[in-house]
This record gives C-alpha cells, sequence and structure tokens, in this order.
C-alpha cells in the first residue's frame, strides 16, 4: 500500500476514535481493543482508557457491581397483587357539545 493510501486509512480510523457519543462507548471501544492486542498479537495496547472510579452516591460510595442496591428485594408474584376494580368505558355521544360526558373536553378539531 502507498504511503498516502496508508495515510488515509490512519486518516480514518482516527475521525472513528472521536466519534463517540459516551464515555462508556469510548471505554468499551479500549476494552474491545486492549482484548484484542492481547489475544492476537500477545501485546498490550498502548492507548488504552483507564476507567475511573465513578461514584454515583452523595456519600461517595459505589453502587454495587451487580446493579442491586440492597438486598430485601422480592420477586413479582402476581397471586399477590390486588386486581383493580372495573371502570366502564365513557359512554360518547356524537350529537352532544360535550361528546365525552364532563369527564374529558370535546376533540379540538
Amino acid at each position: 500500500m502507498e504511503a498516502s493510501d496508508m495515510l488515509d486509512v490512519i486518516h480514518y480510523f482516527f475521525e472513528e476514535d472521536m466519534h463517540v457519543s459516551a464515555e462508556g462507548e469510548a471505554e468499551a471501544k479500549s476494552e474491545v481493543r486492549s482484548i484484542i492486542y492481547s489475544s492476537l498479537y500477545g501485546s498490550t495496547y498502548k492507548y488504552a482508557i483507564k476507567p475511573k472510579g465513578r461514584s454515583y452516591a452523595a456519600d461517595g460510595s459505589n453502587y454495587p457491581s451487580d446493579g442491586l442496591v440492597g438486598e430485601d428485594l422480592t420477586p413479582f408474584d402476581p397471586e399477590q397483587t390486588i386486581t383493580k376494580p372495573f371502570i366502564p368505558a365513557t359512554d360518547f355521544d356524537a350529537e352532544s357539545p360535550l361528546p365525552f360526558g364532563r369527564d374529558l373536553d370535546a376533540p379540538l378539531g
């Protein structure tokens, strides 16, 4: 490959690395490249992004890595839910100025 063509390839990869929508996306790209370099080339990716220690709580503590906060989670049980009462549909009268009764306004158009 000629040098001018190789420069175009490098320019393309440079611009692709600049298009990220979130910090997590950049970290994910970096992690994938680190894995590829270590498994395919047997070396380390020199330009890897070091993930920051993030704190999402006001006291500076981090959430657990599994995403669950607290251990008092109970699974959903449909047999223990309260059944809501039936609410009948609103009567519609097309000839009335208030076609849906007093509960809803008339359509705009």
